[in-house]
C-alpha cells in the first residue's frame, strides 16, 4: 500500500527544494541517475514501483529570457516530454494524484489582467517564452484526457513569478529578480554611475515568494479539487521600474537607472487573479515583496561570502 509520501520531480531545482522543505519527511526525492524523466520506460518503472500516494511534478528545463531565446526547441521538447512521461506513468498505476506545477507563461499575452484561470486558451503566449509556455499548457490538456480515459487525479497549479533564497543567479538562467539583485550589487561594489535594465521599465510582474508558492502547491494535493486549475499569486502587480528601484535601495546602490528598450522585456503585463485559490484552497501569501526581497538579498550576500 502506498504511504502518505509525495514524490517531487525536480526536487533539486529552485522551487523543488522549497517544496521539499515544506513537505519534510513526506518528500520522496530522486536524482536523474535514479529516474530520467525524459525516458518514458524508466519513468513508468519508477512510478509503478513507488511507495508514494502523490506526485508533485515540478521538474522542467527553465530559465530567463536569454535561455528561452537560446533554446526554444529544447524548451518545448524537454518540458513536454517530461510531463507526458510523468502523467502517463501516474495514469497507468492508478490511485496517484499529480499536482502539476505550471508557469505564468501559459497565459496569452493579450489576457486580461489580473488573469483568471479561464483565460488560458484564449490566445497565444508572449512570443519570447511561448515555446516553454505552450509545452506546459499542453500538459493540462493531456492530464484532462487521462482523467477522462483512465481516472487520473490531478490539480494544475500556475505559480506567478517566483523568487527567493536559492534562486538561480547565474546570468544564463536568472529571472528578473535575481538578475537585478546580482547586477545591482555588482554596480554598487564597483561604484558604477548607472545600472542598465532590460526593456523600458513599464512591464509588470506578479511576484510570489518561493515559500508561499510551496505552501500553495502543498494545498494542491487535496484530491477534492481534481481537474481544477489554480493560480498561485501574490495579487499585486509591480512594474520592472518599481522592482529595480526597490532592489537598488535595499542593496545600497545610489546610481541612476538606465532602461534599454532595445532589449526584450517580456510580456507587457503579468498579474494573476488569486480568487479561486483563495476560495477553494484557502491560499494566502504571507511574505510581502519588500520582506521577500530583503531575505533574498541577504541569502545571496551570505552565499557569496562563503
Amino acid at each position: 500500500m502506498p504511504s502518505g509520501d509525495v514524490w517531487i520531480t525536480g526536487a533539486t531545482g529552485f522551487f523543488g527544494r522549497a517544496i521539499a522543505a515544506r513537505l519534510g519527511r513526506r518528500a520522496v526525492l530522486t536524482q536523474r541517475s535514479e529516474v530520467d524523466l525524459l525516458d518514458r520506460e524508466a519513468t513508468q518503472r519508477f512510478v509503478a514501483g513507488g511507495d508514494f500516494a502523490d506526485i508533485i511534478h515540478a521538474a522542467g528545463f527553465v530559465g530567463g529570457i536569454g535561455l528561452n531565446q537560446a533554446h526554444p526547441g529544447r524548451m518545448a521538447a524537454d518540458n513536454l516530454r517530461m510531463g507526458l512521461n510523468v502523467l502517463e506513468a501516474a495514469s497507468r498505476r492508478r490511485g496517484v494524484h499529480v499536482a502539476i506545477v505550471s508557469t505564468v507563461c501559459v497565459y496569452p499575452e493579450s489576457a486580461p489582467v489580473p488573469t483568471p484561470e479561464t483565460a488560458m486558451f484564449d490566445g497565444f503566449p508572449a512570443e519570447v517564452t511561448s515555446f516553454y509556455g505552450i509545452a506546459k499548457r499542453t500538459l493540462l490538456t493531456v492530464a484532462e484526457g487521462f482523467r477522462r480515459e483512465m481516472g487520473l487525479s490531478f490539480t494544475y497549479l500556475v505559480p506567478t513569478n517566483l523568487y527567493g533564497p536559492g534562486d538561480h543567479f547565474e546570468e544564463e538562467k536568472s529571472h528578473v529578480v535575481p538578475a537585478l539583485i546580482r547586477r545591482a550589487m555588482a554596480a554598487r561594489d564597483s561604484q558604477a554611475d548607472s545600472l542598465v535594465v532590460w526593456g523600458d521599465g513599464t512591464p509588470t510582474r506578479d511576484l510570489l515568494f518561493v515559500d508561499d508558492g510551496a505552501a500553495g502547491v502543498e494545498r494542491g494535493l487535496d484530491r477534492a479539487h481534481t481537474g481544477k486549475v489554480y493560480n498561485l499569486s501574490s495579487g499585486v502587480e509591480t512594474s520592472i521600474r518599481q522592482l529595480a528601484e526597490t532592489i537598488c535601495r535595499l542593496v545600497g546602490f545610489r546610481g541612476r537607472l538606465e532602461f534599454d528598450p532595445s532589449k526584450p522585456g517580456g510580456a507587457p503585463r503579468r498579474a494573476l487573479d488569486p480568487g479561486r485559490a483563495r476560495r477553494d484552497l484557502g491560499f494566502e501569501p504571507r511574505v510581502g515583496l519588500e520582506e521577500g526581497l530583503a531575505r533574498t538579498i541577504e541569502w545571496y550576500r551570505d552565499t557569496n561570502r562563503r
